[in-house]
């Protein structure tokens, strides 16, 4: 029963998770397709947490793992949660400054430079909890993903061709 506790504690924060970075990819100006965004991660060697979560039992993640990993998903929603109201208000701040007519030089790039700051911020926030779930990782499981993310390549690869 502790067990199940845990699993529905571990869902639920990487549900949150995954919010959260669909939340802020949103909220960048570039925004994209976040399944292109997946397959960047994937091939820089990088592993999302609801993909590790997805396959848990094929992978072999231990309780000890699992755990880890949960609190790297509770730091990152917790570091971004103000990050995300931040980066909200900057850009609403900087579409109120490039509406009017005449634009004021100096203080938009001003706000220009905030907002690209926060979402920089972001991005750093993010690769720092995909390299700790990354380390968390045996070689053993990276091999398995890697193996698994070759296997979906040749069959959509066969599907095209």
């Amino acid at each position: 029963n502790n067990g199940s506790n845990t699993m529905r504690l571990l869902v639920t924060i990487l549900l949150g998770c995954a919010l959260a970075i669909a939340g802020a990819v949103q909220a960048q100006p570039e925004g994209g397709d976040r399944t292109i965004k997946h397959r960047e991660i994937l091939r820089m060697g990088l592993y999302p947490p609801d993909v590790i979560m997805r396959h848990q039992q094929r992978l072999g993640i231990t309780g000890e793992q699992r755990e880890t990993i949960s609190a790297a998903v509770s730091k990152f929603q917790t570091d971004v949660a103000g990050l995300q109201w931040e980066l909200q208000n900057e850009q609403q701040l900087l579409q109120q400054s490039l509406s009017g007519y005449r634009i004021e030089t100096d203080e938009t790039l001003t706000r220009v430079e905030q907002v690209l700051q926060l979402e920089s911020q972001f991005k750093l926030l993010h690769f720092e909890l995909l390299i700790a779930i990354k380390n968390t990782l045996t070689e053993q499981q990276i091999d398995m993903i890697r193996a698994r993310m070759r296997e979906l390549r040749q069959e959509r690869g066969a599907a095209s061709g």
